[in-house]
């Protein structure tokens, strides 16, 4: 209950703040910009005009921040938001898009406003000939990222993209030569990853023809009535060797405040589907003569990593030929554990790759950044592969931007 009310109070002090800042610089310097080129002559009509359109756009973050905050201070309470159609599309996607669209621009306006501002101190009358330019760089900022990024979000999220890597194993067995194994992530099916896009994806993991398929977790987003779906879609996947999964942050999401409930529920669902989910355990198979030890690592928010556990959990069957550990988050301590144990690959996702990444002169910007440095892709650890996934699903808001969905699939080449 602590934890839960410093988290949502933290949340609120940080993000409503940082909201009213981002809206307050983004729309004084729009009304600037329309009343400086003439687009609109009465200044009155403008700010009313630009006052009702912020009270539309923060109705929802701002509820939606209260209520978090109303569930921690009364945990006993049922009071959420209702799933509605009216809430979901006239509301809650038009303020996530809104504040995106806006943070993105600013993210390209900003550099260019600071230039300015000193140009404005060092000499006035220079800048008092240029200041138009930079007022008629904001609009093009506007006219360009607004389809942009409606239309990037769009992309990525009817796109499914796979990612292959060769990981050549240092082996005198030709046993795992060629070896497929396919890395899954984030599920996660709701009222907006809907049943036809996960089904999509997993029809698009069984056209690699692989030999094993491992999952990170995370089948559904935090409602129990998608459990026994997902389940059923999940059980389509196709292996040589069988399906296997880590436990994700939110398979503890399906009954609220019923945390392992809901885990339980997944694990009966996914097992009923031939697909094993695994809670910190060992998974062992023969190809031929070789030995293939997979370790399966709980680490969320609500089941962190226990160093003990995985010692436990790594020093049995060293002699395995290729070890494979998996689990819901990335994290360096694991990292470098498994790499001082041996273990070949490192498999995570929950990251969905940032999810949001804002476009960035020389560089993308994520808020996944605050909470790791392993927002996705490759990162090596002496001969150990670590690799984040994107995975398929959505947190928070039911968008991806720069982010296209991931199946990973790797190919053991022995040498």
């Amino acid at each position: 209950m602590d934890r839960m009310f410093f988290v949502a109070i933290t949340r609120a002090a940080v993000f409503l703040p940082s909201l009213f800042l981002i809206e307050y610089y983004f729309f004084r310097y729009l009304q600037k910009s329309l009343l400086e080129l003439n687009f609109f002559s009465n200044k009155q009509k403008l700010t009313r005009s630009i006052f009702l359109i912020l009270i539309y756009i923060n109705l929802f973050p701002v509820f939606q921040t209260l209520v978090s905050v109303y569930s921690v201070i009364f945990p006993k309470s049922d009071f959420e938001l209702p799933k509605s159609f009216i809430i979901d599309y006239f509301f809650r996607i038009p303020s996530w898009y809104a504040i995106l669209i806006m943070v993105q621009i600013i993210l390209f306006f900003v550099p260019v406003h600071l230039i300015f501002v000193l140009i404005k101190k060092v000499k006035n009358s220079f800048y008092q000939r240029i200041k138009i330019y930079l007022i008629r760089y904001f609009l093009l900022l506007v006219i360009f990222f607004i389809p942009y990024v409606l239309l990037k979000s769009y992309y990525d999220y009817k796109n499914v993209r796979v990612e292959e890597r060769v990981y050549f194993l240092n082996s005198s067995k030709k046993d795992l030569d060629n070896l497929k194994i396919a890395f899954i992530s984030d599920l996660q099916l709701d009222r907006f990853n809907r049943e036809e896009r996960v089904q999509h994806y997993i029809n698009k993991l069984n056209e690699l023809n692989a030999d094993i398929v491992l999952a990170g977790g995370d089948f559904i987003s935090g409602d129990s009535n998608y459990i026994p779906v997902v389940a059923s879609i999940a059980g389509k996947i196709k292996s040589n060797y069988g399906v296997y999964s880590a436990i994700g942050d939110h398979d503890f999401a399906g009954f609220k405040k019923e945390y392992f409930r809901s885990l339980d529920s997944v694990k009966s669902a996914l097992k009923a589907n031939n697909v094993n989910m695994i809670d910190n355990g060992n998974v062992l198979f023969y190809v031929n003569e070789s030995l293939v030890k997979i370790t399966f690592l709980s680490n969320t928010y609500l089941k962190t990593f226990d160093e003990v556990i995985f010692d436990s959990l790594a020093q049995s069957n060293p002699e395995a030929d290729l070890k494979i550990i998996v689990a819901h988050q990335p994290d360096e301590l694991v990292a470098k554990k498994a790499m001082s144990y041996g273990y070949n690959l490192y498999l995570a996702g929950h990251t969905h790759g940032g999810q949001i990444n804002f476009l960035f002169p020389f560089m993308k910007i994520s808020p996944v950044m605050f909470e790791t440095k392993f927002v996705s892709g490759d990162f090596w650890f002496n001969g150990m592969l670590m690799i984040v996934n994107r995975g398929l699903g959505m947190s928070t808001m039911p968008i991806r931007y720069h982010s296209i969905p991931e199946i990973t699939l790797v190919r053991i080449k022995t040498r």
